[in-house]
């Protein structure tokens, strides 16, 4: 027989958490006494949680889907769940949410949990195609037998389609606003005495066959860019001297466009197996020195990639290796630099000590081991770089008298308040180590696209390269 455990209240609302032979059952109790939902159960031996996707309607809460009645997720790949208070008050209204789910899953008990609507197609899409009953998010993909009721889906591709879908929404978004400000514009033209115009297209190539295909515009075919793109090349010194300006507004718009494939190409990084590729992010970094120069208040550039801050001893052991060692231009000052992964936690999960929003999380292995990690370096190179550029034919000069460190680790932006607050207050602590993580460094780059994007002037300026 099922036990009370606990019930949480809200406004209006209560969320019962029932013990049921070796389940908890979250039973959501609405405004009126007749609305009673179960919406999830967590299985405590298996760490597995058990959702029955459901979303609000005049009747209450109906199946979110036609066929698939249960969503399962590992919650022990989930960093934010905790099985001992996985209720909670959400931000929106104070309302009563599923603690510690994946972005893209519906967490307010209210409005039936499940999975949000912009990404409910991963779930059609399986429908239409599998006999499918029950989806389970796990760790890994893996390929069920053609009648087996249960398709495992890994939580790293739910990541991908959500990014992916957020993406081509706000492209859409700006597809239509482009357009309908062209639409307005000409339809009071000929009152006002203007000439109409034509949709600003935009840059990325998506957009603009979106733009094309909502103004009812023609599309370049390929031999009309390829031939574009040759008569651009050849006739730029005419260009140069004739229209200065015009020639500088195309530097402008190439640079836009080179810094926004660098952005989705990070973006891209950030789901999948990528996000625990350490080898990957290096070659990252090390293809695209721009995006490492960014993150730093002074002029630098990158001395060496894997250099050797100290040698190996008589047995060839001993050998410490930087994954960048950065240099001031102007005072030749070293910057050791560690790469890590998105993956890599910050910090721990369970509180150390406080309740209630007084939470104190100490930091994850991974953070302490990457800033111990960066700080020998920082040593090594002051006492044994010197020594060993000093026997390198050819070395440049390397001023390591102060040397300073950063690592790049962890999703600052994936951590609920209190855990975000504790990284916050330790990371400010630190001397001389400077930790920023990857969802930080992509927004560096978003700021200086947009930087970058407002100093571009409209054709009818007087723009300077």
């Amino acid at each position: 027989m099922a036990k009370t455990v606990r019930t949480y209240s809200g406004s209006g609302e209560s969320v019962e958490l029932l013990r049921d032979r070796g389940e908890l059952a979250f039973v959501w109790h609405g405004d009126f006494s007749s609305e009673e939902w179960e919406l999830a159960r967590y299985d405590l031996r298996n760490q597995l949680l058990r959702i029955f996707p459901r979303q609000r309607s005049s009747r209450g809460l109906e199946d979110q889907f036609d066929r698939v009645k249960e969503l399962r997720v590992d919650v022990a790949t989930l960093p934010s769940w905790d099985a001992e208070e996985p209720v909670g008050e959400s931000e929106l209204e104070g309302h009563l949410e599923l603690v510690g789910l994946p972005r893209g899953f519906g967490k307010i008990f209210r409005y039936g949990l499940g999975l949000q609507r912009g990404y409910r197609g991963i779930i059609h899409a399986l429908e239409e195609h599998t006999a499918c009953t029950v989806v389970h998010f796990r760790a890994t993909d893996q390929t069920p037998p053609e009648d087996e009721p249960v398709f495992h889906l890994s939580l790293a591709r739910f990541s991908a389609f959500r990014v992916a879908a957020d993406r081509n929404r706000n492209r859409g978004t700006a597809v239509v606003r482009r357009v309908n400000h062209a639409e307005a514009h000409n339809s009071v033209a000929d009152l006002i005495g203007v000439e109409p115009v034509t949709p600003v297209l935009g840059r990325h190539p998506l957009i603009r066959s979106m733009a094309r295909e909502v103004a009812d515009l023609p599309e370049l075919d390929a031999d009309d860019r390829r031939l574009l793109v040759e008569v651009v090349s050849s006739q730029s010194r005419s260009v140069a001297k004739e229209n200065p300006s015009a020639l500088g507004r195309l530097r402008q718009d190439l640079e836009l466009v080179s810094l926004e494939a660098l952005i989705e190409q990070f973006e891209a990084g950030l789901t999948g197996a990528a996000t625990r590729d350490e080898g990957l992010w290096q070659e990252f970094f090390e293809a695209n020195p721009f995006a490492l120069q960014q993150l730093f208040a002074s002029p630098v550039v990158i001395y060496k990639d894997q250099l050797v801050v100290r040698g190996s001893n008589a047995f060839g052991s001993g050998e410490r290796v930087a994954d960048f060692v950065l240099a001031n231009t102007v005072t030749r000052t070293a910057l050791v630099v560690e790469i890590k992964t998105p993956a890599a936690r910050l910090v721990k999960v369970r509180p150390y000590r406080g309740t209630s929003g007084s939470e104190v999380h100490v930091p994850h292995g991974d953070l302490l081991g990457a800033i111990a990690q960066v700080q020998a370096q920082m040593q090594s190179a002051q006492v044994d770089l010197p020594g060993l550029l000093g026997r390198t034919p050819g070395a440049e000069d390397l001023e390591t008298t102060t040397v300073g460190g950063a690592v790049i680790v962890g999703m600052a932006g994936d951590l609920p308040a209190e855990q975000l607050q504790s990284f916050l207050r330790f990371r400010h602590g630190l001397a001389g180590v400077e930790v920023i993580a990857f969802d930080e460094v992509l927004a560096r780059l978003r700021n200086l696209w947009g930087l970058l994007a407002a100093q571009r002037k409209s054709p009818g300026d007087d723009t300077r390269s």
